[in-house]
């Protein structure tokens, strides 16, 4: 089975991670656009606002961690 996840967002990431540890032999592919995954974009707002800094406290894991976990992202 071919799973393919678009957005690469949290809910993106999570739908695909869940995917992969609950069917472990399926093939599960993230397409994103932009150059990070597993993002909270809702937490933008306090990023602007300076109430977050850096920016990258945002990104939960890199592309190159979900690949490691099984994940073609």
């Amino acid at each position: 089975m071919r799973v393919v996840v678009v957005g690469g967002d949290a809910a993106g990431a999570t739908a695909a991670s869940t995917v992969k540890r609950r069917h472990p032999d399926w093939e599960v592919v993230v397409f994103e656009k932009g150059p990070w995954t597993s993002y909270a974009a809702c937490g933008f707002p306090y990023v602007l606002g300076g109430l977050i800094d850096p920016w990258e406290k945002l990104v939960a894991r890199s592309a190159e961690q979900h690949r490691k976990n099984g994940l073609d992202a």
